[in-house]
C-alpha cells in the first residue's frame, strides 16, 4: 500500500471518529418527558416520599425541637453521552428529597443526643466521620483548633440500610448568614420538577426569632433511572 493510499485511509479514518464523536445517543426532550412523567417513575416517587418523611418523623419525633419549615425537591434529569466520553452515569434519572428545619433551645449536645438516640432506634447506622463524638470535641474546644480559628459545626450522619441513602442532621447557632436559594428552573435537561423552599427572612422574623439554634434533618433518594442501553 502506498503512502498515499495509507495517509487517505488515516485521515479518512479520523473523519469518521470525530463525526462518531458528535453523535449523541442522549435521550430526547420528548422522551425524558415521558419516562419523568410515567405512572411508574410517579408511583416510585410517591412511595420514596412517603418511606422518607416516615423516616424524618422518626429522627425527629418528641425530640427537644420545634418544627419551623420543611422544604421538598422532587426533580428529574435527562443525562447526556455520546460513544466516545460518557460522563453521565444514567440516560434518565429522578431524585427526591427533604428537609425539615427545627427550632432548638438550651444545650445543643442534649439536642443532638437525643436526635441520636431516636436515629438508632430508628435503625439508622450513624457514620464514623459524622457521630456524636465529634461533636463533643468540638464543643468543649470551643469550636476552634489549637491556633484559635473557627471551625464549622459538625453534623450527624447515617446510613439507611436496605437503601441507597443517608439521613444527615446538621446544626448551627448563627442564622443571619443564611440567604434563600431560588428553586431550579425547568430548563434541560430538567424534565420534570416539583419544589418548594425556605423564606430564611420570614423564619428569621417569625418562628426562628427566639429560638436559640437552627437544626435541619434531611434526606434524599434517587427513586427512579433509566440506564443506558447495553
Amino acid at each position: 500500500m502506498t503512502p498515499r493510499r495509507l495517509a487517505r485511509l488515516a485521515t479518512a479514518a479520523t473523519l469518521v471518529l470525530a463525526l462518531t464523536a458528535c453523535v449523541s445517543d442522549a435521550p430526547t426532550r420528548e422522551e425524558a418527558s415521558r419516562e419523568a412523567y410515567s405512572a411508574a417513575a410517579r408511583q416510585a416517587s410517591a412511595s420514596s416520599h412517603e418511606r422518607i418523611s416516615t423516616l424524618l418523623s422518626a429522627v425527629t419525633q418528641a425530640a427537644p425541637l420545634r418544627s419551623v419549615a420543611t422544604s421538598r425537591q422532587d426533580i428529574c434529569r435527562a443525562g447526556d453521552t455520546n460513544t466516545l466520553w460518557p460522563h453521565d452515569d444514567y440516560r434518565i434519572r429522578c431524585d427526591l428529597s427533604e428537609t425539615r428545619y427545627f427550632g432548638a433551645d438550651g444545650d445543643i449536645l442534649d439536642v443532638l443526643r437525643e436526635v441520636d438516640k431516636r436515629a438508632k432506634a430508628a435503625g439508622l447506622m450513624p457514620t464514623t466521620t459524622s457521630a456524636v463524638e465529634e461533636i463533643e470535641r468540638y464543643l468543649a474546644a470551643n469550636g476552634r483548633t489549637d491556633d484559635g480559628l473557627l471551625l464549622p459545626e459538625p453534623g450527624l450522619s447515617y446510613l439507611v440500610p436496605g437503601h441507597d441513602s443517608t439521613v444527615g442532621v446538621g446544626w448551627r447557632r448563627d442564622i443571619s448568614t443564611l440567604s434563600n436559594q431560588g428553586v431550579t428552573q425547568l430548563t434541560w435537561p430538567t424534565v420534570f420538577l416539583e419544589a418548594n423552599s425556605v423564606d430564611f427572612d420570614t423564619l428569621r422574623s417569625g418562628l426562628l426569632r427566639r429560638s436559640e439554634y437552627l437544626v435541619t434533618v434531611s434526606s434524599g433518594t434517587t427513586y427512579y433511572e433509566v440506564p443506558w442501553p447495553s
